[in-house]
């Protein structure tokens, strides 16, 4: 009886313990030509996109000072990752990859940005970020991921996604730097 019982415990213990194995990827594009313009603001020089929904989840593309951001909102409530951008000038990718859970709803988001980070000599730098989002009832960047600099940067971003982003607080975490750093980030 106590073996069955210890094997349960194990068995339970590396079902619950193992989220990255279950969380699988689906796709949608946040290309800006697949998007309707909702608002263009000629004060601010600002833009918002409305892109191709996933699921119950609307995906709004905000453009402004030479910066991208996204929004997400759930049709329950809104769950905005506006404000939260990258430092240097950028432009986003052209698609948008949702982490699932075994119970098929998303937990988290990646997606490239393209920056032009300045190189300190009048020039910019070609750089490229993966910036894994939490979604939920808190919504914030998790992790950074310099693609330039990681030839696996996609594995790290979902392993990043996968391990870090149910449990992270918004409020108080800082993002973290997943691989090697690099320039992309501009720091």
């Amino acid at each position: 009886m106590r073996r069955i019982q210890a094997v349960l415990a194990v068995l339970t213990g590396l079902f619950l313990a193992a989220p990255a194995g279950a969380a699988t990827s689906q796709y949608s594009s946040i290309d800006i030509d697949d998007c309707t313009m909702m608002v263009e603001d000629e004060i601010t020089n600002a833009a918002w996109f409305v892109c191709p929904s996933f699921g119950d989840h609307t995906v709004t593309v905000v453009e402004g000072d030479l910066r991208y951001y996204l929004e997400i909102d759930d049709q329950d409530r809104e769950k905005f990752l506006s404000g939260q951008t990258l430092g240097p000038f950028n432009r986003l990718g052209k698609t948008l990859e949702w982490r699932l859970g075994r119970d098929g709803k998303a937990f988290a988001t990646i997606v490239r940005y393209h920056t032009q980070p300045d190189s300190g000599d009048g020039t910019f730098y070609d750089g490229q970020v993966l910036v894994v989002s939490k979604i939920g009832a808190e919504a914030c960047h998790v992790a950074y991921v310099d693609a330039r600099a990681n030839a696996d940067a996609n594995a790290l971003a979902r392993a990043a996604a996968d391990e870090h982003a149910a449990t992270f607080n918004c409020a108080t975490d800082t993002v973290l730097r997943v691989g090697k750093p690099g320039r992309s980030l501009g720091e």
